[in-house]
């Protein structure tokens, strides 16, 4: 991997409007190096939230 792209979608959305296949495989193990790396960001945020709403309740 060259150089770092953060996976925002419009990253994602780009790659699949170009239709690149090699993109697509590049952007792919991206994203799998992104989730062994960091896990399930969405999941982790969803815990958090509950977390600050028993807090504040």
């Amino acid at each position: 991997m060259s150089s770092f792209r953060p996976l925002y979608a419009v990253t994602i959305t780009d790659a699949v409007a170009s239709g690149d296949l090699e993109q697509l495989k590049k952007l792919a193990a991206e994203a799998e190096a992104h989730l062994q790396q960091y896990g399930d960001v969405a999941t982790l945020l969803t815990a958090l939230k509950l977390e600050i709403a028993k807090a504040e309740a």
